[in-house]
């Protein structure tokens, strides 16, 4: 991965999600190097946090790692606590591969359907939710390990 990089308004991401979106690119060539699967940042500061997270990001984390009941009961409370978290959460890995959830105010969900030529969904993984938790500021607060088998075990 590159560390010399800007971040961007992308238009076109912006035109089709009705709010900026911003991707990382390499200053000299334009080269795109970072668009979130094809979904753009929503924030300059998201997007830096994330691409950051994957130039440091190690190999070693394969979500192995002990964590108590109580630990994955506050997990689950944490991230449905943090509405934006848990339907990031929801949206890694849809089925059908098209159709976003978005959680409303009164705890319904409403489902809509994106174009997703020229984007692509990840599997849930222990590298996704640490990703995710750098990208919405919350690494410092709770464990990725406890999220990933909080989600795991209650979704």
């Amino acid at each position: 991965m590159e560390k010399d990089y800007r971040i961007i308004q992308n238009e076109a991401l912006s035109h089709e999600m009705e709010e900026p979106r911003f991707i990382i690119i390499n200053p000299d060539t334009g080269e795109i190097l970072d668009n979130n699967n094809g979904w753009g940042y929503r924030s300059e500061i998201n997007a830096c946090r994330a691409y950051e997270y994957k130039l440091t990001e190690s190999d070693d984390s394969n979500g192995s790692l002990e964590v108590s009941e109580g630990e994955i009961e506050k997990a689950k409370d944490f991230y449905r606590e943090h509405r934006e978290l848990y339907q990031a959460l929801i949206n890694v890995s849809p089925f059908p591969p098209d159709m976003y959830t978005t959680l409303n105010d009164d705890g319904t969900e409403s489902i809509s359907i994106h174009d997703m030529d020229g984007k692509t969904r990840e599997s849930f993984s222990l590298d996704v939710v640490k990703r995710l938790l750098v990208e919405y500021g919350y690494d410092k607060e709770v464990s990725a390990e406890a999220i990933y088998q909080a989600y795991n075990k209650y979704e």
